[in-house]
């Protein structure tokens, strides 16, 4: 089970708190996403910009590291107060938290990956993985083929995955091979028996997201899938033990 974002459903997403949450739920992997401030930290926010889950306005890659931490990152539209003192985390903040807890799943986000190739996002992520020493715990995934070719270069030793939203057969394969990914995760909607049995045959290793609905979960057990993105992992992780799936 792969926690998206962290608890999400029940916390401000990609905080710490979230991934406390899920780890407290028993959850294997946490899946979270990297953006990169202007003085070149990799933060842990799923947006752009700051509006939807802080307190705070602007863009991220616009502002200093101390200028994104002095926001509250506790999403006051959906919790109000009650994670008001929650700071958006930094990578190294989160890798701390999930080392030998979870693997994590870390999604270097489109806005943050520029033309450079060799100092960029991608080079940044790698190097601060490789300071938690944590380069067999986690998987870099992106929807961004230029930062997962680049990483096949950079963290050859780092588990690599491509995300896709709407896609065929033939593109996953295509892109999955020429950046050498292990996994590839297409969106829930666009699974079915060709695109699965073309990924086996390559042996690629699979997953999809975001999938909150036991009943939907039971309806994706038949492609064994090796992991699912969800944003309550502690409906599903409940609906497996009381035997949904068998």
């Amino acid at each position: 089970m792969i926690a998206h974002r962290g608890d999400s459903a029940h916390r401000p997403e990609n905080t710490l708190a979230a991934m406390s949450g899920a780890l407290e739920l028993g959850v294997s992997a946490v899946e979270l996403d990297v953006q990169l401030t202007r003085d070149g930290h990799a933060v842990v926010i799923h947006d752009p910009t700051l509006e939807r889950t802080t307190t705070g306005r602007g863009e991220v890659r616009g502002m200093t590291l101390a200028e994104v931490r002095a926001v509250s990152a506790g999403y006051p539209s959906r919790f109000g107060a009650e994670w008001a003192g929650e700071r958006v985390p930094t990578l190294a903040e989160a890798l701390a938290l999930l080392r030998d807890r979870a693997r994590a799943l870390i999604e270097i986000k489109t806005e943050s990956v520029t033309d450079d190739a060799t100092g960029g996002v991608e080079a940044l992520v790698a190097a601060e993985i490789r300071r938690a020493d944590m380069a067999a715990k986690v998987a870099l995934i992106s929807f961004d083929q230029r930062a997962i070719v680049r990483l096949r270069r950079l963290a050859p030793e780092m588990t690599r995955g491509r995300i896709f939203g709407r896609t065929t057969a033939d593109e996953v394969l295509r892109d999955a091979t020429e950046a050498g990914c292990e996994l590839v995760m297409p969106h829930k909607g666009q699974l079915g028996d060709t695109l699965v049995t073309r990924v086996r045959a390559a042996s690629l290793k699979l997953a999809t997201w975001v999938v909150d609905d036991p009943e939907e979960l039971r309806a994706l057990a038949r492609y064994e899938l090796y992991g699912i993105g969800t944003n309550c992992p502690g409906v599903l992780l409940d609906a497996i033990a009381e035997g949904i799936l068998s």
